[in-house]
């Protein structure tokens, strides 16, 4: 019988790696000159404890559906790039208020959560792999065009040939694919809200706002603080009104074992694509496409999904919280409740507007 507190642990860094890997491996793509295995381990540490927070809100405001999925997103974005690091507030690259899309929105919460972990997520709990492999190659696909214009910005100090972009691309992803079969051996009762675990989670992040944000960053006083706050709202009504059990309760002991090996698909397709134009010795902008895309996505999903859930009309749940007295933050279905990359972006859209 496994410890409750190594299932916990087990289900926060295995979601950690894998938000470690979309959201800081693919979008280096390269090993960076000081990149190191002690480096490694503490960033997906950071990430998991980032990912903590994450997993934390959704079980505790009952998150089922995309909308409020992408709220959580949301969230764990601009804890990453606006406590963490100062990239929310902008720079000249990537003035603000564009940067509190780019990447807090358009990467984090969208390409993270919302297409790697939600829909490859849901992907997996299938019956068969097709799904899985499909959005898989997607992935890969757009992975490798991404990496092409790096060579430009990383310059002479950084192996950005086909070997170099090939091991980084083969190391990052084996664990990334184990993380999802830890994933598919756990049960929704591994992970719990914990109060205290979640209050020592926010006042760790609240010193490092005020240590290291405040100080260099004046505007984070206001700005932080306020989307942070939207989203609690928003998120608290969707407690009051989702009756569905979470996405968690639907992955956790879902995730089908047997389709998980289609996940190496995406190394292979990013690696193939990469090679073809690297030979070719094309280094398109494709940084350039992906920002002009998804920054606005990103704005445009948020307030999208802050509108699908303020709208909702009460389903006929009560006024608390979306943790009834006592619950250990697993839900249990209510009575008569059924037990983007290419195509999946456009199914995602379709989600929000359906608020599925």
């Amino acid at each position: 019988m496994i410890p409750r507190l190594l299932r916990k642990a087990a289900v926060v860094l295995a979601s950690g790696y894998i938000l470690f890997f979309l959201s800081e491996r693919v979008f280096w793509s390269f090993w960076r000159p000081g990149d190191n295995p002690a480096e490694f381990l503490i960033t997906w540490l950071a990430y998991s404890l980032i990912g903590w927070i994450y997993l934390d809100l959704v079980r505790r405001f009952r998150v089922a559906k995309f909308p409020a999925v992408f709220l959580c997103g949301a969230v764990y974005g601009w804890v990453a790039e606006g406590i963490v690091v100062d990239t929310m507030y902008g720079d000249p690259t990537n003035p603000f208020p564009l940067s509190l899309s780019w990447t807090g929105l358009a990467w984090h919460a969208l390409l993270s959560v919302g297409v790697g972990w939600y829909l490859l997520g849901k992907a997996l709990t299938q019956e068969k792999s097709a799904r899985t492999a499909w959005l898989s190659l997607a992935i890969g696909l757009v992975w490798g065009l991404w990496a092409v214009w790096w060579p430009n910005e990383l310059g002479k100090d950084a192996d950005a040939s086909v070997r170099g972009f090939a091991s980084h691309t083969i190391v990052t992803s084996v664990p990334f694919v184990l993380s999802w079969l830890v994933l598919s051996m756990a049960r929704p009762d591994w992970f719990r809200v914990g109060n205290v675990a979640a209050l020592l989670l926010w006042v760790l992040a609240a010193f490092l706002f005020v240590a290291a944000r405040l100080p260099t960053r004046p505007i984070a006083a206001f700005a932080l603080p306020a989307l942070l706050s939207v989203c609690w709202i928003a998120l608290r009504r969707n407690a009051r009104k989702e009756q569905a059990t979470d996405v968690l309760d639907d992955m956790l002991g879902s995730i089908r074992p047997r389709n998980v090996p289609a996940l190496l698909l995406i190394p292979a397709a990013a690696i193939a694509i990469y090679a073809v134009f690297h030979g070719l010795r094309l280094a398109l902008p494709t940084n350039i496409l992906l920002y002009v895309v998804t920054m606005p996505l990103g704005f445009w999903f948020f307030g999208r999904s802050l509108w699908v859930i303020l709208r909702r009309t009460d389903a006929g749940r009560d006024g608390n919280s979306g943790l009834a007295p006592g619950s250990h933050g697993v839900h249990e279905p209510p009575s008569g409740t059924p037990g983007r990359m290419g195509p999946g972006l456009e199914s995602t859209m379709g989600m929000v507007d359906q608020g599925q």
